[in-house]
C-alpha cells in the first residue's frame, strides 16, 4: 500500500511538473523579449551620444592639428601641429568674438536677479499667479529664430514698433553698443521666464516658519530675501548659473539671425565664439581653424564650470 501511494504521489508530482513547464517557458520567453527591448531602448541614447557627440569631438580633436583641403574629408590634409591654434590666437576677430560673448553673458545675472524678484512676488498669495507663470514661460518654448525676427521688427529704425511708440528714430541695431544693448534686452526677455518657473518651484519648499521667526525679530523684506530666500533657493540658483553660462558661451542662432554678417558694419558686434567657429568652417572653408577654435571654447567652458563648482561651496546651502 505504501509503495502504491508513493508511486501515485510521484505520478501526481510529475503531472504537476509537466503542467507547470509551459508557463515557465512562456515566462522565460517573455523575460527574454523584455531584456531585448530594454537593451535596444538603452542602446539608442548611447548610440546617439556616440554618433552625434563622441565621434564629432574626436574628429574635431584630430582636425585641429591638420590643414584641411576639403571640409569633410582628410584627403590631402596636411599635419601642421599647433599652427591652427596660433592662427586663432593671432586673429583679432577671435578676440572680438570672445569680448562680445563676455558682454552678452551679462544677460545671465540680470535675468537671474529679475527672475528671483518675480518668483518671490508670484510666490505670495495673490490671484492669477498661474496665468502669470504661463505667460512668462511662453518665450522659453517659442522658437529662438521666431523670437529674433519679432524683436528685429520691433527694433527696426524706420518702421519698428519701439520707435513708433517713442516717436523717434533710434538706431537700435545700427551701432556697436546699441546692438549689444538691444540683444541683451531681447535675451533677458526670452530667458527670464524659465528661471522664474524653477525658482517659484524652489520657493514653495521653503519652510514658512523661517519667515515667521524673521517677522518676530523685526526683519524687513530685504533682510528676509538675503538671509532666508536666497540661501533656500541657492541650489536652484547654482544650477541656473552653471547651465546659463554654458548656454551663453554657445550663443549663435540669436546673433546669426539678427545680423548674418556678424555685425560687419558695426565692428563685428554680433560676432560670438560659436559664430566665429561657424564662419571659419563654412564661410572660409577652414575646418582646421574652426576645430582649433572649438577646442579653445571647450577649454573656456570647462574652466568657468570648474570655477563655479569651486566657489559654490562658499554660498550654496543644501540643508
Amino acid at each position: 500500500m505504501e509503495q502504491t501511494k508513493a508511486i501515485r504521489d510521484m505520478g501526481s508530482g510529475a503531472e504537476t511538473i509537466e503542467n507547470s513547464a509551459p508557463p515557465a517557458k512562456r515566462r522565460s520567453k517573455q523575460a527574454r523579449n523584455e531584456e531585448i527591448c530594454g537593451t535596444i531602448m538603452g542602446a539608442l541614447p548611447v548610440l546617439s551620444c556616440l554618433v552625434f557627440s563622441v565621434v564629432p569631438m574626436a574628429l574635431a580633436l584630430v582636425m585641429a592639428f591638420y590643414k584641411m583641403r576639403t571640409p569633410v574629408s582628410f584627403t590631402g590634409a596636411e599635419f601642421i601641429w599647433l599652427d591652427n591654434f596660433k592662427e586663432v590666437v593671432k586673429d583679432s576677430n577671435f578676440w572680438t568674438a570672445f569680448l562680445n560673448t563676455i558682454i552678452y553673458s551679462l544677460t545671465l545675472p540680470i535675468s537671474l536677479v529679475l527672475a528671483l524678484f518675480i518668483a518671490a512676488a508670484l510666490n505670495a498669495t495673490v490671484k492669477g499667479t498661474g496665468v502669470f507663470r504661463v505667460i512668462l514661460f511662453l518665450p522659453f518654448i517659442c522658437s529662438s529664430v521666431a523670437i529674433v525676427f519679432v524683436w528685429k521688427w520691433l527694433f527696426d529704425t524706420n518702421y519698428g514698433v519701439l520707435n513708433e511708440i517713442l516717436g523717434s528714430k533710434i538706431g537700435w541695431l545700427d551701432s556697436e553698443w546699441m546692438f549689444r544693448f538691444s540683444l541683451i534686452v531681447m535675451m533677458v526677455w526670452a530667458q527670464t521666464g524659465y528661471k522664474v518657473i524653477l525658482l517659484s518651484a524652489s520657493l514653495t519648499s521653503v519652510n514658512q516658519s523661517y519667515y515667521e521667526a524673521a517677522d518676530l525679530d523685526g526683519a524687513n523684506r530685504w533682510q528676509k530675501l538675503v538671509h532666508i530666500t536666497v540661501p533656500a533657493v541657492s541650489p536652484t540658483l547654482f544650477f541656473l548659473l552653471v547651465t546659463g553660462f554654458i548656454s551663453i558661451l554657445q550663443l549663435f542662432s540669436e546673433v546669426q539671425v539678427m545680423d548674418p554678417t556678424g555685425g560687419q558694419s558695426i565692428n563685428y558686434a554680433a560676432l560670438t565664439l560659436v559664430f566665429y567657429i561657424y564662419r571659419q568652417g563654412f564661410n572660409y572653408n577652414a575646418m582646421g581653424v574652426a576645430a582649433a577654435a572649438s577646442l579653445l571654447l571647450t577649454l573656456v567652458v570647462l574652466i568657468i564650470t570648474v570655477f563655479n563648482f569651486k566657489i559654490s561651496k562658499l554660498w550654496v546651502k543644501y540643508d
